[in-house]
């Protein structure tokens, strides 16, 4: 049986003494050999194969030793400490005292620990001491009430388009397929670089997949974000949801901010106003399926 001497030092530091017997350390000493003869090459054998009283002369005794000292202090070292209730912090620093052939085997452990605070009266100081609750006003309330329901919506919105969806008959054309799987293949390997800091072929090669096999992925998604959006455009067009140009001049307005940014290009501003159409529209046909919603 192992024997072990425990020790306090300063600064939360505890000393480990231990002594592993003579006849406990032999077993480390064949685990080791048994270790070194699986890897060990010698001319004439194949690699791993040679006697073990071979494989002990061509590495010498010495090597095994210190094998077998690191495998006795790993295993001894744990055990020791869970005997004397000692949490290390770390590995500890070890100096051998004894190791010898046919010998017991001895090591000094030290080892840093957790410090054990002396405590008030943890039980009369939370008692005393008074809990002041913050003060939420009706407009904290009302603000939290509103994201919440800004949350609610969207999931609603998106679970609606995604029925709707799959149970609506329609044939994507190829077109628009293509350019939107395109399109959202190249914003797909932007985010690969920005977030992982790879290139694309990289990242393909780390996650085990072939570009045709992403692209196929993204084809997938791409469909399904196409077939929302010519849903909710036919919905547009059925209940004839109309937006006026003073509605689309004061989104844009509001979009550049106080400041009054300009917009540039005719080409752009153009671009804007197909953006804020689609987006206003696109909003008032959400408000109509709302107010149909059962609840």
């Amino acid at each position: 049986m192992n024997k072990y001497t425990v020790k306090r030092l300063p600064k939360s530091q505890v000393e480990i003494l231990a002594e592993i017997p003579a006849d406990g350390f032999a077993e480390f000493v064949q685990r080791a050999l048994d270790e070194i003869a699986k890897s060990a090459e010698i001319p004439g054998f194949r690699k791993g194969t040679a006697p073990k009283e071979m494989v002990k002369t061509k590495i010498g005794e010495q090597k095994i030793l210190d094998r077998a000292a690191v495998l006795a202090i790993d295993d001894s070292f744990p055990k020791a400490a869970a005997e004397n209730n000692i949490e290390p912090l770390g590995y500890p620093q070890i100096s051998i005292l004894k190791l010898a052939p046919g010998n017991p085997f001895e090591y000094k452990a030290i080892a840093a620990v957790y410090p054990q605070a002396k405590l008030p009266d943890y039980k009369k100081i939370a008692a005393d001491l008074e809990f002041k609750a913050p003060e939420v006003s009706a407009e904290d309330i009302k603000r939290l009430q509103m994201e919440k329901e800004r949350h609610a919506r969207r999931h609603w919105r998106d679970d609606l388009l995604e029925k709707l969806a799959k149970e609506s008959e329609l044939e994507i054309p190829d077109i628009l397929a293509a350019g939107e799987t395109q399109k959202a293949m190249e914003d797909f390997k932007q985010r690969v670089r920005q977030m992982t800091g790879m290139d694309f072929a990289e990242y393909l090669k780390k996650i085990g997949k072939t570009e045709t096999q992403v692209r196929e992925d993204v084809a997938k998604d791409s469909e399904t974000r196409i077939k929302k959006f010519l849903v909710l455009r036919e919905i547009i067009k059925m209940e004839k949801i109309e937006v006026g140009d003073e509605e689309i001049a004061a989104a844009i307005a509001k979009s550049r901010g106080e400041d009054g940014e300009d917009a540039g290009s005719a080409e752009n501003e153009e671009q804007q106003r197909a953006y804020w159409r689609q987006s206003l529209q696109s909003e008032k046909a959400f408000e109509f399926l709302e107010t149909n919603s059962k609840k």
